[in-house]
């Protein structure tokens, strides 16, 4: 069409489309910003108020939003950590817990003592529990690493008559040394434990069981609705490390 037979306003209205689409632009642009910017707010005092966890006690975060909680305790695997903690009779919050101090639900943290994955294992740990209970795989592996360390806990669990706090030092610092403890006379578990690691060991890993059946304890506790083939043996006659 000839620019000479055009309507005199289809400019105006080409220009005001424009105009509004630019606004519209701006506007959606402003507002990612902005989410940006507050989800950058928000990590960075989630990180904030991890530190002051590990430095102080947990009651300094008890009281931050949830989002900003469950930054600072994340869940991840649940389904794993649900089905791995039914089949070893263990509550899925303390397992959860016990992620969580090993290696933050970091999947690749690794120690200097040459400890892997979500739950620490030590790769003659992992070999003992591959050898009594028939899991197989990396235990490198994720899920693997859960499997493994669920099974361990529920090893420690029978050996040590439900005591959570033996079950944690043992997890921590070895049965040898727990047995050592215990034949001791008068040895009382929750304030005679020799090593400040240890000891924090086992409180941070209970306070954090309370944290993560406060922040996640539907989802912990539903019925994943499929089975991993486990089997849980305990074998008085054949303790771990003993040839």
């Amino acid at each position: 069409m000839d620019s000479r037979s055009r309507p005199r306003n289809c400019g105006r209205r080409s220009w005001g489309r424009r105009a509004l689409k630019a606004v519209a632009d701006k506007r959606r642009r402003y507002g990612k910003s902005r989410a940006r910017r507050r989800r950058g707010v928000l990590l960075l005092l989630a990180a904030a108020l991890a530190g002051v966890a590990a430095l102080f006690a947990l009651p300094f975060v008890l009281g931050a939003p949830e989002t900003v909680r469950k930054t600072v305790y994340p869940l991840r695997y649940e389904e794993t950590i649900r089905q791995a903690s039914r089949e070893n009779g263990l509550e899925p919050a303390f397992v959860a817990g016990v992620i969580y101090t090993e290696s933050r639900f970091r999947p690749d943290a690794e120690s200097h003592q040459t400890a892997y994955g979500l739950m620490q294992m030590l790769p003659e740990t992992a070999e003992f529990v591959q050898q009594r209970s028939g899991i197989r795989g990396d235990y490198r592996e994720p899920r693997t690493n859960i499997r493994l360390g669920a099974w361990y806990l529920g090893y420690l669990d029978e050996r040590y008559r439900g005591d959570e706090r033996l079950m944690l030092a043992a997890y921590n610092s070895g049965e040898g040394r727990v047995d050592g403890w215990i034949s001791e006379e008068g040895f009382d578990i929750a304030k005679d434990i020799p090593f400040k690691e240890t000891r924090d060991y086992v409180e941070n890993s209970l306070e954090a069981r309370e944290v993560y059946g406060d922040l996640y304890g539907e989802d912990l506790r539903r019925d994943p609705g499929w089975s991993i083939p486990f089997t849980n043996i305990y074998d008085e006659t054949r303790r771990f490390g003993d040839s």
